[in-house]
């Protein structure tokens, strides 16, 4: 009998395995400590208590600039000399642009205007505009000074076409001689010119119009003279030389432009430079272009610098001018006592590309010669540079600032004192004195003869 495994259908034999019957547990985390909180409460912003905060600094900051407003009208109105309240109206006075030392006289102006408007019988006469216009005109004349003086817009516009040398007319200079509205110079290819009509001619009449005598307006006279281009205008020349024949002229207004130097070659190789026309923005450059073209092309063996009939106009155009005839050092002294300037140097403006150092140089100077033209003068004269012929000139020492007004009127305030460089102040002399004085007489300008001019060649030709 052999032998059987011992084996049991219930139990199945063990079997071998690489794993272990039963896997270690993962050790359990320690719970963390409970945290204490407290409940959320959501505040809601209180729109409506911001909104009235803003509100009522907002009204309180408006309520605090209205009342400003009040109470510097009222320290505007009142008189309160010799109350506790002057004190603080001074410096409103002085902010606001009213003098505080005649308060009293400028609410009497204001009183006057509203008296004039209550009262004044002819109520389409007034105008407010040139009652205001007046009464400026009057306070800067009450300064006794006639440099510094108020433009109103039309004469503003005027004098600023003048240094420019732009503007809408018929082409003439005039200068006012025994109340007469006399052509000084007429514009180069201009109307004037073109027409016939020649230096020393009067003008007696516009569109049929007789003009006045004396002639007290001569910018109001060159108003009706200018206009919108191609307008037309007839005007009436009286010509002295001619027993005082008039004729009549249908012109046309055109643009043009002032030269305000002109250059000529005359006999002995002299150089004429003719600069007549006051010194505006746009003349050293004229001045370059022509006198370098003149001394490029014709070598003069002198000069004559006219200057009769210029009133002046802008002073660095002055300084560059010495510059082309002096090399460096002093043009003029000025004294502005408003700056704490006292007898200040301003030198002369060189300019490397032109220079005229050693030529023999004669300047022709009349009664008309002003200003920046006189500090011209004054440098070359004092510095031995040129020979003075003609004139005694105007004698205007002092400058003026030009200041443009919210309504295009204007300012002109003297400023400045100014002095040559042997510090003599041309209007204390009353003018400067040629080297050589010639006076022409009125048969030789009716004759339109020169001989300032004549003489100046002369003493270039012969040194005498």
């Amino acid at each position: 009998m052999s032998e059987q495994p011992d084996t049991n259908p219930q139990f199945p034999a063990p079997v071998e395995t690489s794993q272990p019957e039963f896997l270690p547990l993962a050790p359990t985390p320690t719970p963390a400590a409970p945290m204490l909180t407290r409940p959320v409460t959501r505040i809601k912003p209180d729109r409506l208590g911001m909104f009235l905060g803003v509100f009522r600094w907002v009204f309180f900051l408006l309520m605090a600039f209205i009342a400003g407003i009040f109470f510097t009208i009222f320290m505007q109105t009142r008189t309160l000399e010799g109350t506790p309240l002057e004190i603080v109206q001074k410096p409103i006075l002085d902010w606001s642009g009213i003098p505080a030392d005649a308060h009293k006289q400028w609410l009497a102006l204001q009183q006057a205007f509203t008296l004039v408007d209550q009262n004044f019988y002819e109520q389409d006469k007034i105008s407010h505009k040139d009652m205001i216009y007046a009464a400026a005109e009057a306070a800067v004349a009450s300064l006794g000074d006639r440099f510094t003086a108020f433009n109103r817009p039309q004469v503003a516009q005027a004098n600023d076409d003048h240094i420019t040398g732009k503007f809408v007319g018929l082409g003439v200079t005039p200068e006012i001689k025994e109340g007469k509205y006399v052509v000084k110079r007429v514009i180069p290819n201009s109307p004037i010119e073109k027409a016939g009509i020649k230096e020393g001619d009067v003008l007696v009449a516009i569109n049929g119009t007789r003009l006045p005598t004396p002639i007290t307006d001569p910018v109001a006279v060159s108003t009706q003279l200018r206009g919108e281009v191609n307008t037309k205008v007839k005007v009436t020349f009286a010509r002295p030389s001619d027993n005082n024949k008039e004729t009549e002229y249908e012109l046309t207004r055109q643009e043009l432009i002032a030269p305000s130097v002109d250059t000529q070659m005359l006999d002995n190789n002299i150089g004429y430079i003719d600069m007549r026309q006051v010194f505006g923005s746009n003349t050293m450059n004229e001045f370059d272009q022509k006198v370098g073209a003149l001394v490029k092309n014709n070598n003069p063996a002198g000069f004559i610098l006219d200057l009769r009939g210029n009133g002046g106009g802008l002073t660095d155009t002055a300084r560059q001018l010495l510059g082309r005839f002096l090399d460096g050092g002093v043009a003029y002294y000025d004294d502005i006592p408003t700056q704490n300037v006292h007898m200040r140097p301003e030198d002369v403006l060189t300019n490397p590309d032109l220079k005229i150092y050693d030529k023999p140089l004669v300047v022709l100077t009349d009664g008309g010669t002003a200003s920046a033209s006189e500090i011209t003068v004054g440098a070359l004269h004092d510095r031995k540079r040129a020979t003075i012929i003609g004139e005694k000139t105007y004698g205007k020492g002092v400058a003026q600032y030009v200041i443009d007004l919210l309504d295009k009127s204007a300012l002109r305030v003297t400023f400045e004192s100014w002095y040559t460089p042997n510090k003599t102040n041309m209007t204390e002399s009353k003018g400067i004195t040629p080297d050589i004085v010639v006076t022409p007489t009125d048969q030789q300008k009716q004759l339109g003869q020169d001989p300032q001019l004549d003489r100046a060649i002369q003493y270039l030709t012969t040194n005498s």
